[in-house]
């Protein structure tokens, strides 16, 4: 017997008991060579001459071992190509296991794909570049670039969860063990990984997301540095008039840097007794210049793309309504939609950091505020070196310390969970908890000494 590419099918040659010359033809080359497995297993003397004998009893063929006869079954993956597999020692143990894998395949449970990791990845990251923030499309590609395709690239994706993915795991914990990684930067890669396989998911390349049951990488308690009550007002003294009335919104209101620069006039809503700062938008990084290179700002949404109330009080409303009246001596600084804090025109060549020229005034630049103001003020005031995001952390650490508690630190900040406010003030509410247990023994012991 013997097989052959004829007429676009394969097709088996074999003779029965007769002597006859008999044959079959197949779609697929897999099918055919196994069939002629079939036949060739077979004593010329028990072969008929009825196709039906070979391969036709649910795609199970017996072939001949040093053990004896063992039977292997011929199915089809979910995108019609043949798959096969021996060592059965019945013909109807292999049925039994063909009619599982079918059944698998009809459920969508089982799906087959010849793609790549790397391929994936590939056609994955550029289709989300119209649906994300440039800076999180940044960190999806610098993700995959430094710590995913390096080991998943060439792994197949339907084979993800038999050893590419722990080892995965084993690598970004040998890197945080090596204090080289981060645990939060390791889990934002695998949160990364989590987003690119369900969009596979949904392509339907994979019957599911293996990298859901990966478990996250604990995180150490990281001790943020932030100005004590002390502290406050001697940084505040150092800032440079021009700078204070931001850094006033910074300390006193826990807003970002990025969301501070993007207040509009209409987001203030300002009275005698206070107000709110209602938080809409964010500046951030967008694409990059092709004459410079460099990456101009553009007004995207907040962190967590959501708007937020921030409650002042009144002294911080006097504050920011008397710069609101000197914004409206400036060319379009009395419109609803008009910044309220703008990058000042250079009086000196000497002036550090990023000026205004000539037209209309614009948003405050951060690496300006960050590098050169913040980083002044902190020198003037005599006080120890601290990021220009240490002053979010200051408002937090200062409402606790005020008696507030830790659900209204998540509402000003607009955390979307009260997780990761415990996470990162929790300890800072122990005056809090501390001040509450005086209190009570205070009042426990009044009602008693009335009592005797």
């Amino acid at each position: 017997m013997s097989y052959s590419f004829a007429k676009g099918k394969w097709e088996v040659r074999w003779r029965d008991a007769t002597g006859k010359q008999r044959s079959r033809r197949f779609d697929d080359e897999q099918l055919a060579v196994a069939f002629d497995d079939a036949v060739g297993g077979v004593d010329p003397d028990e072969r008929s001459d009825s196709k039906a004998d070979y391969g036709s009893q649910g795609g199970v063929y017996p072939y001949e071992t040093k053990e004896g006869t063992r039977w292997r079954y011929v199915a089809r993956r979910s995108d019609g190509s043949p798959t096969s597999k021996r060592g059965f020692t019945s013909p109807r143990a292999a049925r039994d296991a063909k009619r599982r894998l079918t059944e698998k395949v009809e459920r969508g449970e089982l799906r087959h794909t010849k793609r790549t990791f790397g391929s994936w990845w590939q056609e994955w990251l550029p289709s989300r570049k119209p649906y994300l923030e440039p800076g999180s499309w940044d960190n999806y590609e610098v993700h995959g670039r430094k710590r995913l395709l390096p080991v998943l690239e060439t792994s197949r994706l339907e084979r993800l969860d038999e050893g590419p993915l722990h080892e995965l795991v084993d690598v970004l914990a040998e890197e945080i063990d090596a204090e080289e990684l981060g645990p939060k930067t390791a889990n934002n890669a695998l949160g990364t990984l989590v987003v690119c396989l369900n969009a596979a998911v949904k392509e339907k390349l994979i019957p599911r997301n293996p990298a859901l049951e990966i478990e996250r990488f604990p995180l150490d308690h990281v001790e943020r540095d932030y100005l004590r009550m002390l502290e406050i007002p001697r940084y505040l003294e150092s800032c440079s008039d021009l700078y204070r009335p931001l850094a006033e919104v910074l300390v006193r209101d826990g807003l970002r840097i990025s969301e501070a620069i993007a207040l509009q006039r209409e987001d203030l809503e300002l009275d005698d007794n206070g107000g709110a700062i209602v938080v809409y938008r964010s500046h951030k990084r967008g694409a990059k210049r092709k004459s410079s290179g460099k990456r101009k700002t553009v007004v995207g949404s907040t962190k967590s793309d959501k708007f937020r109330r921030v409650e002042v009080g009144p002294r911080q409303s006097t504050m920011l309504r008397t710069h609101l009246a000197h914004r409206a001596t400036q060319p379009g600084g009395d419109a609803p939609k008009a910044l309220v804090f703008v990058m000042p025109r250079r009086t000196t060549k000497r002036s550090n950091g990023r000026w205004e020229g000539a037209g209309a005034w614009g948003p405050m630049d951060r690496n300006t505020v960050s590098r050169d103001w913040h980083k002044a003020a902190l020198e003037d005031a005599a006080l120890r070196d601290m990021p220009l995001h240490a002053l979010r952390h200051t408002a937090a650490a200062a409402w606790l310390a005020s008696g507030n508690t830790l659900a209204y630190v998540q509402h000003q900040l607009g955390h979307a969970s009260i997780t990761t406010t415990q996470r990162y003030y929790g300890h800072l509410e122990r005056n809090v908890l501390a001040a509450g247990a005086t209190i009570t023994e205070e009042e426990i012991d009044r009602l008693t000494d009335l009592a005797a």
